[in-house]
């Protein structure tokens, strides 16, 4: 009977020991890329970020920001066979977002979320192009701008390892002066 009781003490010791070792990561590393749609003349390129987020809430609710970086060429095709030849398209980007899970389930999560922007726009925009002969005339006008608006996403993302997931995520934002991007891309991550 004794060998009984040290049997199920040690065992009830076992579990307790390997069930306080269980360990919630809150806090996640992500890096990504996203195909970024700009403002007219209709155009986009890869937006490449990185994110960290702050699960809440049972892992139901997470707090995210993230800082991204764009550069694309800005060449349009004009009347005439004339190609304009801007400054590269930039964008510099910061988002913050607020977004609820509405699956219960470690290995998965599709989330929804919605936060503020703020993104520093650099442009080289074509107003008018003047045709007189051979000679081409262009009025065109540099954009260095900061616009603040809103952004709303939708992400799917599964663990693949212990600490390793990755993810689908698109989304849009919206300012008022630069009018709306969307995006849709992949990122991966590790949780700590």
């Amino acid at each position: 009977m004794k060998r009984f009781w040290a049997i199920l003490g040690f065992w009830v010791m076992g579990v307790s020991a390997a069930l306080a070792q269980k360990i919630d990561y809150k806090n996640a590393i992500r890096v990504g890329v996203d195909y970024l749609s700009l403002d007219a003349p209709d155009s986009g390129g890869n937006r490449y970020l990185v994110r960290y987020a702050r699960h809440l809430g049972n892992d139901r609710i997470v707090l995210e920001a993230s800082l991204g970086y764009l550069k694309v060429s800005n060449s349009q095709l004009l009347p005439s066979q004339f190609v304009f030849e801007g400054r590269p398209r930039k964008r510099i980007t910061t988002d913050v977002m607020a977004s609820f899970d509405f699956v219960r389930n470690p290995q998965h999560a599709l989330r929804l979320g919605i936060g503020p922007s703020v993104w520093y726009r650099e442009d080289d925009v074509v107003r008018s192009a003047r045709y007189e002969g051979t000679t081409v005339t262009i009025e065109n006008r540099k954009i260095d701008e900061v616009n603040i608006g809103g952004n709303v996403a939708v992400e799917y993302e599964i663990v693949v390892f212990d600490r390793i997931n990755l993810g689908v995520r698109a989304g849009l934002t919206n300012f008022k002066t630069a009018g709306i991007s969307s995006m849709v891309g992949l990122n991966g991550g590790f949780t700590f």
